[in-house]
């Protein structure tokens, strides 16, 4: 083999790992997106007809999820709460009491931390010790995964898939509005919800005084908008109708 043609081979070879490796780069800076759906079913929120929406409170369980849940059912609204296995370990009551009052639960994962830069050994953890949880406080299937702080490695990403979860982001949140005067804070989430939104909000925490109190209004205002708070999975029902 003379010496063109070997270099001709290494040049195509080249070629081809270069393709590869930025075809993975742009995929994996893709994966980051909040509502990046590609391989995995990744939901921000859906095509509706429907006058419906999903709340969706982020953290817990914790002692203020009854408060919250005394709220939703003055509006005959139903929710879904995201706990971590961490939290749901020292209170299943709480999370019991959830479901009891027709809400739904999903997972934050066991720790509630950034995703990413882990053994895959570390993913799988993460999903299977809070999934247990869940189905003993009472999720026959635990279906519905929301990534901390919006962040999804691949390596989530794919157990994620291997446990059949549905990846569940939003394209309405508080972030940035969570020490705002309840008022404000309700008008924010408000001015941006539209059929088929899902919302993210933090109102379990000892520190989220004003989102608790900003959550009669914004129930009253989805009434006034004539839109339905319901479950994630009920509106992923609703996706095309």
């Amino acid at each position: 083999m003379n010496s063109e043609r070997i270099k001709g081979i290494l040049l195509r070879t080249g070629l081809v790992i270069g393709i590869i490796a930025c075809l993975l780069t742009m995929f994996v800076n893709l994966a980051t997106l909040r509502c990046f759906n590609a391989i995995f079913d990744a939901t921000c929120s859906v095509s509706t007809t429907r006058n419906v929406v999903a709340l969706t409170f982020s953290d817990g369980p914790s002692s203020y999820a009854d408060e919250i849940i005394a709220d939703l059912a003055r509006h005959d609204a139903k929710a879904t709460f995201f706990f971590s296995g961490q939290k749901l370990e020292n209170d299943m009551a709480v999370a019991k009491r959830t479901l009891a009052a027709g809400h739904e639960l999903g997972s934050l994962g066991w720790s509630n931390q950034v995703m990413e830069d882990q053994p895959q050994a570390f993913y799988a953890q993460e999903v299977a010790k809070t999934d247990k949880l869940l189905r003993e406080a009472g999720v026959k299937k635990p279906k519905l995964f929301r990534p901390p702080y919006g962040v999804r490695s691949v390596g989530l990403l794919w157990e994620l898939h291997n446990a059949d979860y549905h990846l569940v982001m939003w394209d309405v949140s508080d972030n940035g509005r969570r020490e705002a005067p309840p008022e404000a804070y309700a008008n924010a989430i408000l001015a941006q919800v539209r059929p088929g939104s899902i919302v993210m909000l933090h109102a379990l925490g000892a520190d989220d005084d004003e989102a608790r109190a900003a959550l009669p209004l914004i129930l009253a205002g989805l009434n006034e908008k004539g839109l339905k708070s319901v479950t994630v999975s009920e509106l992923l029902e609703a996706q095309g109708k």
